[in-house]
């Protein structure tokens, strides 16, 4: 989602959606950030080998069970960052 927002309310707003980031599970986060910085290094086709075998590495994860159940439960994950 793109916005944009006065100088006044930068920081904040900022502040805010680094927060939502970190609410969700840190193994996810750290798969995603290293897919984002490779995706300059890789051909199309390595990053997308790259991105399938880091998501397979999520779904391993107690946090994507954690995630699902959560989902499924209709109530907010508690994650463990495993």
């Amino acid at each position: 989602m793109n916005k944009v927002y006065s100088p006044e309310e930068l920081l904040p707003k900022a502040i805010e959606m680094a927060e939502k980031i970190t609410s969700k599970g840190q193994v996810a986060i750290k798969m995603s950030v290293r897919a984002v910085v490779s995706c300059d290094e890789l051909s199309q086709k390595e990053g997308q080998k790259l991105e399938a075998s880091l998501f397979a590495v999520c779904c391993g994860t107690e946090d994507f069970k954690e995630g699902t159940a959560a989902f499924l439960e209709k109530r907010k994950p508690e994650f463990k960052n495993r």
